[in-house]
């Protein structure tokens, strides 16, 4: 029993009866209580780097919980999670495409060689941003005579169409230039965007460009590129051929490969190809040996161990290819000489073809009318042939493209004033330091986990101490500060551009399903018996394609006998 003292305004307790007590919480539910729940720095930097990914807030929750090992040990509840992350959301608001800029612009700041350029309507909604960096731009002086333009990447948000440029590096493999983020596609914007990217290129134009077969790009790419060629992509191309033929053709078993084997030759000359295709003869392709984990030449020649130095792999092995090829597959049927130009015809078994080989004794220059070189900077078997025949020992240097080469990005980084650029690919110093900080720090918990209990509270102890040395007791951080220090940018107080709007741009805003599409989804569902045809099939009574039969009643059997039985008495 309490009363209370109305002199001094305070409860005193006058008599306790042991007995009527109780625990106001048990202590398996004290986990649910709001002084038992807290996010801690780390659970919200874990949750804003999370939400970075695409990562909701239930599973961050999981996520934390099997690193602590319970949901119990996590400290927080699935609610908190979400309610941080929705006030992470909250306070961006509006901002989002000023915050967005921002950090564009500290990357110009902090990173030599980033640059970037934006545009807004007139409602100051942001609408076209491009954006580059150092490393990008020594990509595209090394490998970009061709480039790959597709805006066909949608994003979630602001449906905003993400484009980025793309080529190919020394290794056969994808390497990006630059990147953009458009809300309309139509010929204004792609204009933008190839004059930006010709800016932050330093005007340097590739020799060809593939797009698809949008009106808007094939309008916008003469427009802005005065040199290169634009080429169309030949996937899409070839993609929508199963879509475009007849049925009758379609349903040829090899219609499709001897069409591939037209369409993808590159010695045909136009007449050839109308020829081919009319046939339609079969070609074979070549095939191709199985990459090894250590390069090793299989000819005596020295050519073959040069290039080995000089190529990658992927390009070693396609020179090898053409090497061998000279020795086993080629021949010389014909010879000429006309002062220093000598001329060899050299019969190719495998393609079934004779190509000619000019060759300079005085300038060493050597040119063939299978044009691989001219094509893709490679040598082809047939010039090979007249190389070995002269005992060659080495590739001469202007046969060797730098882009194929092991060299291609060990030059200098140049900026638009011809400006060496140094450090460029330096990463933050914080930052760095910082993951191992975290590696190490895993590697002492996994070490110590195994060892008694009282080890992990001296760990505990030494990192508070630690912590009151670094951190002296000073005002504590508002809401608004510390989610700006865990998402690494400060909110504006003004905002001067606007989120995009929702862009509608081409098409329906879905994939649209092809027939082939169709016919494969429905190849993976089971049949079943239609109640109208009685037959199997992928379709019921509501949808089935003949007419619907009146089916007479079924007699009852039991009743019949019963009558039989009946009359029989």
């Amino acid at each position: 029993m309490i009363k209370l003292m109305f002199q001094s305004g305070k409860y005193v307790i006058c008599r306790f009866r042991e007995g009527h007590n109780h625990p106001l919480v048990l202590v398996k539910n004290r986990e649910f209580q709001k002084l038992s729940r807290n996010l801690t720095l780390y659970h919200k930097q874990t949750i804003i780097n999370h939400l970075k990914l695409n990562i909701g807030a239930s599973k961050t929750y999981k996520i934390c919980k099997k690193v602590a090992n319970g949901y119990e040990n996590v400290g927080a509840s699935l609610l908190d999670f979400k309610n941080f992350q929705r006030e992470v959301k909250l306070l961006i608001g509006d901002a989002d495409a000023e915050m967005f800029i921002n950090n564009l612009e500290k990357l110009v700041q902090s990173k030599k060689g980033f640059q970037y350029a934006y545009h807004v309507d007139e409602g100051r909604n942001l609408s076209r941003v491009v954006w580059t960096d150092a490393h990008s731009k020594s990509a595209y002086l090394a490998f970009g005579d061709g480039v790959s333009f597709d805006p066909t990447y949608g994003t979630n948000k602001y449906c905003m169409v993400f484009t980025p440029f793309t080529g190919i590096d020394n290794h056969k493999k994808s390497v990006t230039f630059a990147c953009a983020l458009l809300s309309n596609e139509d010929e204004e914007s792609f204009i933008w965007v190839f004059e930006k990217f010709m800016d932050a290129m330093g005007r340097k134009e590739p020799h060809i460009i593939i797009t698809d077969q949008d009106p808007a790009i094939r309008n916008a790419v003469p427009t802005v590129f005065k040199t290169a060629r634009h080429r169309f992509c030949m996937w899409h191309i070839m993609n929508k051929v199963a879509d475009k033929i007849n049925i009758i053709t379609r349903k040829e078993t090899d219609f499709l490969s001897r069409l591939n084997g037209v369409v993808w030759n590159q010695d045909l000359e136009p007449t050839e190809f109308e020829a081919k295709w009319n046939e339609r003869h079969t070609h074979k392709r070549l095939e191709m040996e199985s990459n090894n984990s250590v390069l090793k030449t299989i000819t005596p020649l020295s050519l073959e161990s040069h290039a080995l130095t000089v190529y990658t792999h992927e390009v070693f092995y396609e020179i090898q290819e053409e090497i061998k090829s000279s020795m086993c597959g080629c021949g010389i049927v014909g010879y000429s000489r006309s002062a220093s130009l000598e001329m060899t015809a050299i019969e190719d078994s495998q393609r079934s073809k004779t190509f000619a080989v000019q060759y300079n004794a005085l300038t060493s220059d050597v040119l063939c009318t299978c044009k691989l070189f001219e094509r893709i900077w490679l040598i082809c078997r047939h010039i090979f042939w007249v190389f070995s025949n002269k005992l060659l020992k080495t590739i001469s240097e202007k046969y060797i493209l730098t882009r194929w080469s092991k060299n291609a990005l060990r030059g200098p980084i140049y900026d638009l004033n011809g400006n060496i650029i140094e450090n460029y690919d330096a990463a933050d110093e914080s930052q760095l330091e910082m993951s191992k900080v975290w590696s190490e720090f895993y590697n002492v918990i996994f070490v110590v986990a195994k060892k008694e209990a009282d080890i992990l509270r001296d760990l505990q102890r030494v990192l508070r101490e630690f912590k009151d040395t670094v951190e002296p007791a000073k005002e504590k951080m508002s809401k608004r500060q510390e989610m700006e220090m865990l998402i690494g940018c400060s909110t504006p107080d003004e905002v001067r551009i606007l989120p995009p709007r929702h862009s509608k741009n081409k098409g329906s805003g879905k994939r649209i399903i092809t027939s082939k599409n169709k016919a494969i989804e429905k190849a993976k569902k089971p049949k079943r018996r239609c109640g109208n045809c009685k037959r199997m099939a992928y379709h019921d009574s509501r949808n089935c394609p003949e007419p619907f039969a009146k089916h007479p009643p079924e007699e009852d059997e039991s009743s019949d006998s019963e009558q039989v039985d009946y009359q029989s008495v």
